[in-house]
């Protein structure tokens, strides 16, 4: 139709001839304005990507919103739509508001996998942002990154190999769990225990964590002793478990399991009078763990991503103000301050975007990224070798019932 047009326009009031010259001139115009014609169209076809026109920008995610895990999921997603939110009442971004769509993947692969599908080819996202799950994201690979070509921005999860080599279109923020690992097996080992035991879930992707633990410790204290209890996922009675743990009489224990599990143990080992000096790593950094479990934390250390969400600055006192706003069932907690943070992060990339706003051109702007101070993680860089941002850890540990901070920053990609 926009060639027809064109056509009509240019040419309206053409002398007809049936002579040969009055064709010739006709025609050799027509080879010169059809290129251009067609190229300008190509060009008004190209101006957006999926997911975006001129008043919105459709993202997706997936996150366990119910089952056992939902206590990861729920917050997550309060903190991030908080953000964008936040963002769509002050006018969005680049003229476009936001517009957020979350499955319930009910911490399941197989769900995740039909998320994705969907989230893409019906809703058409132009990028899955902060989803969460290691294995259930990883699961989407080959068909967002390898064949859709779907960026996935800041996920909830991580391993060595997502991001080293550096792989197309995945980008995070979020410390690798293998790290994590390395960092509560040096503290534990500086704390001066001797005697550990490392429990963790027995799947591929906690396994891979927990094995990174001795190693850290033997750096530190070559003659300690390390050794891994593996345990089922989700194992709901751990009475059996506390009774083993506690006739091994370990100094500390380092656990790579979910909150609820966590819960379940330390309860236990605290109804067996069992008190070991206990570590985890930041997904079980929440207001929900000492809710749920009590006196039986006490004094439990961890790693944690962000900053705490107590913290007087500017940058956590606009998160715990937009969230009372968004979501004001939420009580400022890590995981929603982690949403909030990978949020607006993404915000800052679609921000600097020049241009037309593609998957090509998030891409892009993500490389942009250098030392971005969000004030909730710490400083964020990317680059085309550089697909994970930060390497940067905050230790915190129970104290009278709240997660404080202790010390400085670490950096966990160095002995420290």
């Amino acid at each position: 139709m926009l060639f027809r047009n064109a056509w009509q326009k240019r040419f309206a009031g053409f002398p007809e001839s049936s002579g040969r010259k009055a064709r010739v001139p006709f025609l050799r115009a027509l080879l010169i304005l059809a290129p251009l014609l067609l190229g300008a169209g190509s060009g008004l076809a190209q101006q957006q990507g999926p997911g975006v026109t001129d008043k919105e920008i459709k993202i997706g995610a997936w996150m366990p919103l119910t089952g056992p895990v939902a206590a990861y999921g729920v917050p997550q997603r309060a903190g991030f739509e908080a953000y964008l939110s936040m963002i769509n009442d002050r006018g969005g971004i680049k003229g476009r508001k936001f517009n957020l769509i979350v499955e319930d993947n009910g911490f399941n692969a197989q769900r995740t996998v039909a998320a994705a599908r969907k989230l893409t080819s019906r809703d058409g996202v132009l990028a899955i942002v902060c989803p969460n799950g290691t294995a259930n994201t990883a699961a989407t690979f080959s068909y967002l990154l390898d064949e859709a070509k779907v960026p996935i921005i800041n996920p909830y999860g991580g391993a060595e190999d997502w991001y080293n080599p550096a792989r197309a279109n995945l980008f995070g923020a979020q410390v690798l769990y293998e790290a994590q690992a390395q960092a509560i097996g040096r503290w534990a080992a500086k704390d001066g225990h001797r005697k550990m035991i490392v429990v963790y879930s027995s799947v591929a992707a906690f396994e891979n964590v927990a094995n990174k633990i001795g190693p850290s410790v033997k750096a530190i204290r070559p003659d300690a002793t390390v050794d891994l209890y593996p345990t089922k996922l989700n194992t709901q009675d751990y009475g059996p478990i506390a009774l083993e743990i506690a006739q091994k009489k370990p100094d500390a224990l380092l656990l790579i399991l979910t909150q609820p599990e966590i819960v379940a143990l330390a309860k236990e080992l605290q109804q067996q009078g069992f008190h070991p000096a206990l570590y985890s790593y930041a997904p079980t950094v929440s207001n929900a763990l000492i809710e749920l479990a009590g006196p039986a934390v006490e004094g439990m250390k961890s790693v944690s991503w962000t900053v705490p969400p107590t913290l007087d600055t500017p940058a956590v006192r606009e998160y715990r103000e937009a969230l009372a706003k968004y979501a004001p069932t939420e009580k400022p907690d890590y995981l929603s301050l982690f949403g909030f943070g990978m949020a607006k992060i993404f915000v800052e990339a679609v921000r600097r975007i020049e241009g037309p706003i593609t998957r090509e051109s998030l891409v892009k702007a993500m490389y942009s990224i250098r030392n971005y101070d969000s004030g909730i993680f710490p400083p964020v860089s990317y680059g085309p070798n550089q697909h994970l941002g930060v390497t940067a850890l905050q230790r915190v540990q129970i104290s009278a019932s709240k997660w404080q901070a202790v010390g400085e920053p670490i950096d966990s990609a160095k002995a420290w």
